[in-house]
């Protein structure tokens, strides 16, 4: 993180497919701040805009030079595919 030091909110656009439950985790600095199982019922098995999901964790401290981490973990056809991380 390059940003000014502050509360932040992080939104993490990701893909739940209907065919597995993938997991993620959200890391700051090597500590896990949220994680999450995909196991929304939406009605596709692609990676597309019908499978595209939001996740906004609580909001984080954050200081120049931080690591933020985002890692998915696949299970049964679900890729754990992430589209974009946002710092608000």
């Amino acid at each position: 993180y390059q940003g000014e030091p502050g509360w932040r909110e992080l939104r993490i656009r990701y893909f739940d497919q209907n065919n597995g439950t993938a997991s993620y985790r959200v890391l700051l600095n090597g500590e896990v701040v949220d994680s999450w199982t995909a196991t929304d019922r939406i009605p596709s098995q692609k990676i597309d805009s019908s499978s595209s999901s939001l996740r906004t964790p609580p909001r984080i401290a954050l200081r120049r030079g931080d690591e933020i981490r985002i890692e998915g973990v696949p299970n049964g056809g679900e890729s754990a595919a992430l589209d974009y991380i946002e710092i608000r």
